[in-house]
Formats: structure tokens, sequence, C-alpha cells
């Protein structure tokens, strides 16, 4: 606790010092009178003691807020200036002269109303971060709620909890489960970009022991944590000194961590910190769990179980989509409908378990050959469907060969390590020229592909 003393008379000064050293307290003298308004303002102090008309400083204790009991020390004469001025529950009167056993009392009576002061302020400061953390979290909550997709639930998150946290910077780490690895999906601060779709091992560093345990962590300094992996800073230069690690759980299943790095300030992650993030970390874990189960259910419906690519369902829908979207336009759409040569022979010499391996890889092959924005699906059995958004007949004719090539080219797996080829035929049809709805196009295309098997087969046929 800091005490203010201004005390003029060099007898009184020594012995109100001797006294609140024995009692440890720090003391801040004022040298003269206009020092003591310029103290006020630079130190948090939490006691005045002073032998002076003190009216002014009064009125700028009043001003700024402080609640700080002065103790005024003043002759009989003067009492009737402060009465109208003061607060007799704050400030002390002492008549001059006075005995210093009146004094003493009123010094230990501040003290203990000061102390009193700081323990309501912190429990006040305390309940204020607790609504400001309730109100945050339940924007985070109505914000995450109103999204099923697990990149704009990252977003929100982010931009959300920036203002929150009060650190350098913070991340979000999921587990890639094939790879026994922690990815940084998300990322804030200096480094932030950086560190994006950067991987560790699931045993490395503070992240790594938190996914591996389960256990939240708070590390006051990492120089001294054999955990601590600075891999990480030397690719970002960023430096890392202190870190707060918080495990996702979803039941009993780690799916990431979070962390925080650096408390602004440089004062170590405390135990409330910790309480805090780890209630925020569970609202994160709940939304980003349910998007991540949604999306399964999503790509279920309008995904093939075994390649993997698109299903008729979903074909058909794009398609309307695409073609509703381009009426007005007239911007073209082309359309590959493909299936494989001679595919009951695959399945009758080497076994149905070799011919669904053999439609996976070709979903797979095709798919590797064509454009991001391009539409791979498997339409039934061995039949399969390339939608080409905005591309012209010429163009769509050339994905079409690329396709037949690499099918072609590289042979497919057998049992007992043989191997066989495969070829595909190919119609390719476009639209509005060829076709104006969504049947139409696909019979077209289709009809087209039936030409390239009457005549040989293993050839794109454009219509």
């Amino acid at each position: 606790m800091k005490i203010l003393l201004y005390q003029p008379n060099p007898a009184d000064k020594e012995k109100i010092f001797r006294y609140l050293k024995k009692l440890e307290l720090e003391v801040v003298f004022a040298k003269k009178p206009s020092a003591i308004i310029p103290i006020i303002k630079k130190d948090k102090v939490d006691i005045i003691i002073l032998n002076i008309d003190a009216r002014k400083i009064i009125k700028t204790l009043d001003e700024l807020n402080t609640n700080t009991p002065v103790i005024l020390t003043i002759p009989v004469s003067d009492r009737l200036k402060y009465e109208h001025i003061i607060m007799p529950d704050t400030i002390g009167i002492i008549k001059t002269p006075y005995t210093f056993n009146n004094l003493k009392k009123l010094i230990k009576k501040a003290i203990k109303r000061r102390e009193q002061y700081l323990a309501n302020l912190k429990t006040v400061e305390s309940l204020k971060r607790k609504i400001k953390e309730m109100e945050t979290l339940n924007e985070i909550v109505r914000a995450i709620n109103s999204s099923l997709e697990p990149k704009e639930i990252l977003k929100i998150i982010m931009e959300k909890t920036a203002d929150f946290i009060r650190a350098e910077g913070w991340s979000i780490l999921l587990i890639d489960k094939e790879r026994q690895e922690l990815v940084f999906e998300a990322a804030a601060g200096e480094a932030g970009e950086k560190l994006i779709g950067m991987r560790l091992k699931i045993n490395q560093g503070v992240a790594g022991w938190v996914a591996r345990t389960g256990k939240s962590l708070i590390v006051e300094d990492v120089s001294k944590d054999p955990r601590f992996y600075d891999g990480v800073d030397k690719k970002t230069k960023f430096t890392t000194k202190s870190i707060l690690c918080v495990p996702m759980k979803s039941r009993d299943e780690i799916i990431g961590v979070v962390e925080v790095i650096n408390k602004i300030g440089g004062e170590p992650f405390t135990r409330d910190d910790l309480e805090i993030f780890e209630n925020l970390v569970q609202h994160i874990t709940i939304a980003l769990r349910n998007a991540q189960i949604y999306r399964k259910m999503e790509e279920t419906s309008i995904t093939d179980d075994l390649t993997k690519l698109y299903n008729t369902r979903y074909c058909n829908y794009v398609l309307d989509e695409l073609i509703k979207q381009r009426l007005s336009t007239r911007a073209k759409i082309s359309l590959i409908f493909f299936d494989v040569d001679f595919f009951k022979l695959v399945d009758d010499n080497y076994g149905h378990l070799v011919g669904s391996e053999t439609l996976k890889l070709i979903g797979e092959r095709a798919r590797a050959v064509i454009r991001e924005r391009d539409i791979a699906v498997r339409y039934g059995g061995d039949e399969y469907i390339i939608v080409l958004p905005d591309t012209d007949k010429p163009t769509a004719a050339i994905i079409a060969e690329r396709i037949r090539k690499t099918i072609e080219e590289k042979p497919f797996p057998a049992q007992d390590g043989k191997y066989f080829n495969v070829t595909v035929t190919l119609g390719v049809a476009t639209f509005p020229e060829d076709a104006l709805s969504r049947d139409e196009l696909i019979g077209r295309a289709d009809k087209a592909m039936y030409q390239g098997k009457m005549t040989g087969r293993n050839k794109v046929v454009v219509i």
C-alpha cells in the first residue's frame, strides 16, 4: 500500500515516516504543495496524509473518483473551511496541535477502509469480467449457432473473441486422425496468417501434449518447459513466452486444442484465465462438432459411398441450378458422359472387390485431371458424368480426351500383384446449343457416348 505524505515539520515528518515503515507501507514524499496533485495523477496512491490547505486536492480526488482516504492535520480555526466539501466517512481531520496516538488511530482506520475498498473493487472487477465473459459467450454462441459451416464458425470465433482474450496471439488446432497430426485451422495475432495449414505431430510441443493427455496446461515460461517446441516460432519469426492451452473435448474424444500465447501486459496466465477459457472452448467445441456432424450428413446425402464423387441427386440439383442461372445469358455448360468398356469382364475375371476398387480408382483419376470448378459424378454402376460450367464444346472435348488417356495409360491392380487395363468411352454435349434442359443435356451426351460404343469404344464422341 502506498502513502503520500506532505508534512513541512521535519520532526513530525520523520515520526510519521518511521511509523509507516514499521507497518511496511511504501511512502512517497511531496517536497512541496505544488507536487501533490501531479503525484496523485501519476501514481496509484492509497492514503494521503497532508498538513496543508487541501481544498484543491480534495476537489481533484473527487474528480478522479479514486476513493482515496485523506488525513488532514489542520488548525482548529480552519476546520469550518472543510466541513462543507468533505465526507466524514472517507476523510479524517485532526486538529493541531494533535497527539501522535490520534494520528496512528486514524492511519489504521484509513488503511482498513482502503483495504476494504480495494477488496470491493477487486470483487466488482471480477464481476464485470464475469459479466463480460457471459456476454461474449452468449454472443459467440448466438453467432456460431447461425452457421453449420466449420470454416464460417472458425471465422466468427476469431472475430468475436479477439478483444476478449487479451493475448498477443491464439490459434485453433484440429486433429487429423489419419496422419496423427495437429493442423492449425485458425489463428489470430502477428503470426496468424503464417500458421494456417501448418502441422505438428500429435506428441509435439505443448499443443501435442495437451491433445495427447486431454489436460489443460499453463506454461508461464516456455524457456523452462521441455514440452515447448520452438519450430513454429522459427518458421513464423514470432517469440512465444507463455502459453495457455485447452483441449477440445467432445464426449470422451479429443478433436483438437486451443492455444493462447503471451498475455498482454507480460503477466502470466492465471487459474481464472484458464477457467474462463475452458468455458469458452467448451462452446467452441460443441459448435464445431455439430458443424462437422452436419457436414458429414450433408456430404453423405450428396456423395457416392464408394467413389466419394457426387451422386445423381446432387448432379440433378446442380445442373438445374446452372441452367436456370444461364438461361438469360446463354452461357455454355458442357457435360461429359462416360462409362467403362466391358466392365462386366472385370467383375467376372477378378471379382466384385477388384471391380469396386477399379470404379473408385477411375473416379480418382478423372477428378485428378479436371479443373477445380468442374463437378465429377458417379451416375450409377460404371457410368460417370463430368459437369463443366462455363465451358464450350471444344474445351470439353479436350478435357474428355484427357480423362480417356489417363485411364487407358495406367494399368489397374488385380490380386496377387497382377494388373489389367481398362478403357472408357465418352460423349460430350453442350447447353444451350444441344439441349435446353437437364434431362435433355444428359440424354444427348449419353447418346454421343453410345455412338462411340457402336464404333469401336475407347474414344471421345462430340455430338
